[in-house]
């Protein structure tokens, strides 16, 4: 069992936190290893020494998402759990006993930018347009990932198909993700629902997609390290892409290490990607094994001027990450840009961004299970439809214009101002990068990763924000556009405890120089700084029963909680003879069949529930379902009482239903006649042995049900050890 630990001032902030946090079956002989912030040699030590198991990892990961991404801070950077999760740890448990560990990642859970494609799990972009759009295979990235043994355990938000309009971090079908270090700011765009969530330590890692900046600049406000490397060292395979002229992966991570661990995993050929075919002689074995945290001692560093001046505590920082670097013996040297490299948006990024997109995109559509959009027009559409118009999270404005403003340009991809920007200017910029870098003998160039703190979220005003910036992610498109590799790292906090990194760039496959400088620098500043908002959790060293008043039937109430079926109160109780309600009833059902979508459901006509009500989604669905009908009074009017007592009788109709459950009457409960209405349900739950009598031959039917006892009649449908004979 997880408690969460607090100052005073936090404690008071999140109260309402602690009071809803699930209780997780961790006991201190189980668990001797505490996850957080944890590096991935360290857990993967602990997992090989049987300090913690990968069924406990995804637990503990899971209840920090549940604690703190949709209540408490209410970060919002997980847009769908994978249901199978657990049950992947627990075969990789079995594997790691038996086999041994497959590779460093075996076990480890992480978290996928939801433009990623994961078998099983729907890829949406964040669009509600493709929800339901669940990919044949795993992306290239994610089958080597899962190779090595690694989990996915979430798919995470991001700005509207990689591409944030002014909404950083805000989608139609996951909402707005915020800032865990100040919850007035975003996460940057488009990977910022995985950088928030790794920051947050909701996984171990985290995979995003860089076209103009969308894994540096999330990282860098977030206090992480941000990988974009050089095009095609990384298939883009079964990722939807912007546009495959800038479009790369990349890892996400708290540290340099961690970071240069995925990237040797994620790095390599994909027939499917002809970008990655000359990178063949250019990948390293593992980018981590080598990292020299003296690399800054003898390096000679461009400074690029140009991005410096729109905010002066980013000036600051980076000046002070310049200022330490000499400090070690790095030799500093000023450098300039041409006009064109200055701001490389308008005349390359943009233009050949808007010509690729609906070209692309459609063949990624393409590869779609029928029944899916196929066209950006059909993405438009239902974007613009009055039921998503009028939703709680409206598709962004601004993106709908980007949509129609790519449904123009795709005419120009191709063209002869096309070509001439991809075989005239995008060389001519890469050309001068190089000149600079061998003239002045550098071993790369250094800048704020963004020249301007994290942006005040859309649907709010922050005066505390200062940006003299025409466009603060500008240092960025200098990698997009020469496809050269560049790596943001940790190097101070404003003072509105918002992170600030520093970008150090290289030529192309550069990747273990640039990490090496990026490590050394990381060694000696441990500029990386824990959110206030998702603190840490602690194990409680106490080994007893999750529930401090249950003390009986203890396997079926800790199975329930195990599986997120049930829960107690806020004082550590489950008051298991407290009667349950009809309500609470079909909670349990439907958390244990792993129902949480709610939309479209039917109005069930109850007088007693309407729209608005505590649980009026979950009876409606329920009568959907046929699990559940409700009364009719004498003016002929239906009502559920859902406050109602549930009795035995009914608990047996209900699960009989919700089940399909079916039996003859092996058991005679001499108050249960055949003639009694509930007769046939409680002959089924006795057939499959999940209900029994009491010892005077009675089944007491009319008895108002505990908690308890229904915790016990589920738990004993749903495993086959806690079913009893009678």
């Amino acid at each position: 069992m997880f408690k969460t630990i607090y100052q005073l001032k936090t404690l008071i902030a999140f109260i309402f936190v602690i009071a809803t946090l699930p209780l997780v079956s961790v006991s201190a002989e189980e668990m001797e290893f505490d996850p957080f912030e944890k590096s991935i040699s360290e857990i993967s030590d602990a997992l090989n020494n049987n300090q913690i198991t990968s069924e406990q990892l995804v637990e503990y990961y899971l209840e920090r998402i549940e604690a703190y991404d949709k209540q408490g801070p209410a970060i919002n950077s997980i847009i769908t759990i994978n249901d199978q999760a657990v049950e992947i740890a627990k075969q990789l448990d079995e594997e790691r006993q038996n086999k041994g560990p497959r590779g460093i990642l075996h076990g480890i859970p992480i978290v996928v930018k939801d433009n990623i494609d994961v078998k099983g799990m729907p890829t949406s972009a964040g669009s509600v347009a493709l929800k339901d759009a669940y990919p044949t295979e795993d992306a290239f990235v994610i089958q080597k990932l899962k190779d090595e043994g690694a989990i996915i355990l979430a798919k995470t938000n991001m700005s509207e198909f990689a591409a944030s309009y002014g909404r950083l971090g805000y989608s139609s079908l996951g909402g707005l993700t915020l800032n865990p270090y100040n919850l007035n700011r975003d996460a940057s765009g488009s990977s910022s629902g995985t950088a928030a969530a790794v920051t947050a330590n909701f996984a171990v890692f985290g995979l995003g997609t860089d076209t103009s900046a969308s894994v540096r600049g999330p990282a860098n406000v977030t206090g992480l390290v941000g990988i974009r490397p050089t095009i095609g060292l990384i298939s883009r395979s079964g990722v939807i892409p912007s546009s495959l002229t800038f479009d790369t992966t990349g890892p996400i991570a708290r540290s340099v290490e961690d970071a240069a661990i995925v990237l040797s995993v994620m790095a390599g050929v994909d027939e499917k990607d002809s970008k990655t075919l000359p990178a063949k002689e250019h990948i390293v074995e593992d980018y981590s094994k080598s990292l020299d945290s003296t690399a800054l001692q003898n390096a000679r560093i461009g400074v690029a001027v140009d991005f410096f001046g729109d905010n002066e505590e980013v000036d600051a920082i980076a000046n002070e990450a310049i200022a330490k670097m000499e400090e070690m013996g790095t030799e500093a040297i000023p450098v300039s840009f041409s006009e064109l490299t200055q701001y490389l948006w308008t005349p390359i990024v943009g233009p050949i961004n808007d010509a690729d997109f609906k070209v692309q995109l459609e063949e990624y559509l393409a590869q779609l299970p029928e029944g899916q959009p196929k066209t950006l027009e059909e993405i438009i559409k239902i974007s613009e439809s009055p039921e998503v118009l009028n939703s709680a999270t409206p598709v962004n404005p601004g993106r709908v214009e980007g949509f129609k403003t790519s449904m123009e340009q795709a005419e120009f991809k191709d063209s002869a101002e096309y070509n001439q920007i991809i075989t005239n200017e995008m060389p001519k910029v890469r050309d001068e990068i190089q000149a600079i870098m061998e003239n002045e003998n550098l071993d790369a160039i250094v800048f704020p990763t963004m020249s301007c703190p994290a942006s005040p979220r859309f649907d709010q005003e922050d005066p505390t924000y200062v940006c003299e910036a025409y466009d603060t992610y500008a240092a960025s498109y200098v990698a997009s556009a020469t496809g050269f590799p560049e790596i943001t790292v940790p190097a101070g906090v404003t003072k509105e405890e918002v992170p600030v990194g520093i970008s150090f760039f290289g030529l192309a496959f550069s990747e273990q120089s640039l990490l090496d400088l990026a490590y050394s620098f990381e060694q000696a500043t441990n500029a990386r700084t824990l959110p206030k908002t998702t603190p840490n959790f602690a194990v409680d060293l106490v080994d007893e029963t999750k529930f401090k008043d249950v003390n009986s039937y203890e396997d079926e109430i800790e199975y329930l909680t195990d599986k997120g079926i049930i829960q107690g109160y806020a004082d550590g109780t489950f008051k298991p003879n407290n009667p349950i309600t009809r309500l609470q009833a079909i909670k349990m059902i439907l958390r244990e069949k792993g129902i949480k979508d709610f939309s479209n459901v039917t109005n069930p006509g109850f007088i007693d529930v309407k729209p608005g009500d505590n649980g009026y989604e979950e009876i409606a669905k329920a009568v959907e379902l046929g699990i559940i009908n409700g009364y009719v009074n004498a003016q002929g009017q239906k009502y559920f009482d859902p406050n109602g007592k549930l009795t035995r009788s009914h608990a047996a109709k209900i699960l009989v239903l919700a089940y399909d459950l079916e039996g003859t009457n092996p058991t005679e409960f001499k108050d249960v006649p055949k003639e009694y209405w509930a007769y046939d349900e409680i002959s089924a739950l006795a057939a499959n042995n999940i209900a029994g009598g009491y010892e005077d031959g009675t089944f007491k039917p009319t008895n108002n049900l505990s908690r308890q006892d229904f915790a016990v009649l589920l738990a004993r449908y749903l495993n086959d050890d806690f079913k009893t004979s009678k």
